[in-house]
């Protein structure tokens, strides 16, 4: 058995998965491991490129899907051989010396949920936490989404996937990560934090993400819902942290698809959006029922002001967000 396995939706990849590949092989020097690559239905050469790695490297395994990146994944969960599982995107990578030191720290500490910092950008982000405490952990990921709430740049047990039925629900199709990690991380008795910088986080094409879309307003939303459905029958710290998770996920829906520059949509109509999205239930009960002392921290001063029926104002920080969020686009 394999100590891990590296599983890597890959879609019309061609430009990156070599990299995303080779972040891995080149890495690895001695741990024993298998990669699976999942060709989601790629148009171009992703598959055929997928097939020559795969053909110089008999770890390397090429399975295919086509229903979408929680499918892709679901397919890799099944396959996978390893003691631990580890998602990498294809348009990102494992940092030089950061997956050794992060593996050697796995063997020497091992967890339910290793958690390992990142680089984005220019920038790396320090996932490290003071708490050892389980549940102080989960609480904090759902307080910082943006940091904690993603698939990748973790080590999973894959005993514990299978042995709870964890998959991805693949009837998400925003925001899937964090509600499996709601889910698998209920089922952990340790997770881990650490400083090791061990992926870089690319954003090749920004703005595909910020474009105005009733259908990922929806399907956010939609994602927001099943997560709640769970979480009631989580302690009540949980519960708590959750309503600054859903109020920032908020933040995200204004800031990226309703107020991004790329909407034409006139004030009133972006105005009428927003409305709609505070008068989900999900949404309404996390206005209601969060405290005044959660909202005094930047990111959810916005949802501060919509609950104080201030909306004029958290669309000012909204728009403003993203205008910053361009500049950072034009300059990367």
């Amino acid at each position: 058995m394999p100590l891990i396995s590296f599983i890597i939706p890959a879609y019309n990849s061609e430009k990156t998965l070599k990299r995303a590949v080779e972040s891995v092989t080149n890495s690895i020097v001695d741990q024993t491991y298998e990669l699976l690559i999942i060709d989601d239905g790629s148009k171009d050469n992703t598959l055929a490129l997928a097939k020559q790695l795969a053909s110089q490297n008999q770890q390397i395994r090429i399975l295919t899907a086509g229903k979408g990146v929680g499918h892709a994944r679901n397919i890799g969960i099944k396959h996978a051989r390893g003691q631990l599982v580890a998602f990498l995107d294809s348009d990102d990578h494992y940092l030089k010396n950061g997956l050794q030191k992060a593996l050697s720290q796995a063997k020497k500490m091992p967890a339910d949920l290793q958690i390992f910092s990142f680089e984005h950008g220019n920038y790396t982000v320090d996932l490290n936490l003071p708490s050892t405490n389980s549940l102080d952990i989960r609480c904090r990921m759902l307080e910082k989404p943006t940091n904690y709430m993603t698939v990748w740049g973790k080590f999973f047990k894959r005993s514990l996937l299978l042995d709870n039925d964890i998959y991805f629900n693949e009837e998400l199709t925003m925001s899937e990560d964090s509600e499996f990690l709601i889910r698998y991380t209920a089922a952990c008795e340790s997770i881990t934090t650490s400083a090791v910088v061990l992926y870089h986080y690319t954003i090749d094409t920004p703005s595909a993400t910020r474009s105005f879309d009733t259908k990922k307003i929806q399907a956010y939303l939609k994602s927001l819902s099943t997560a709640e459905e769970f979480v009631v029958s989580q302690p009540q710290a949980i519960s708590q942290s959750f309503l600054s998770y859903t109020l920032i996920q908020v933040n995200i829906i204004a800031v990226r698809l309703i107020y991004t520059l790329s909407n034409p949509a006139p004030n009133k109509q972006k105005r009428a959006e927003l409305d709609k999205v505070i008068a989900t239930p999900v949404v309404k009960r996390a206005l209601d029922q969060i405290t005044l002392k959660q909202c005094l921290t930047p990111h959810l001063l916005p949802g501060l002001f919509l609950k104080l029926h201030l909306a004029s104002l958290a669309i000012l920080l909204f728009k403003l967000r993203s205008k910053q969020n361009k500049q950072k686009e034009n300059n990367s």
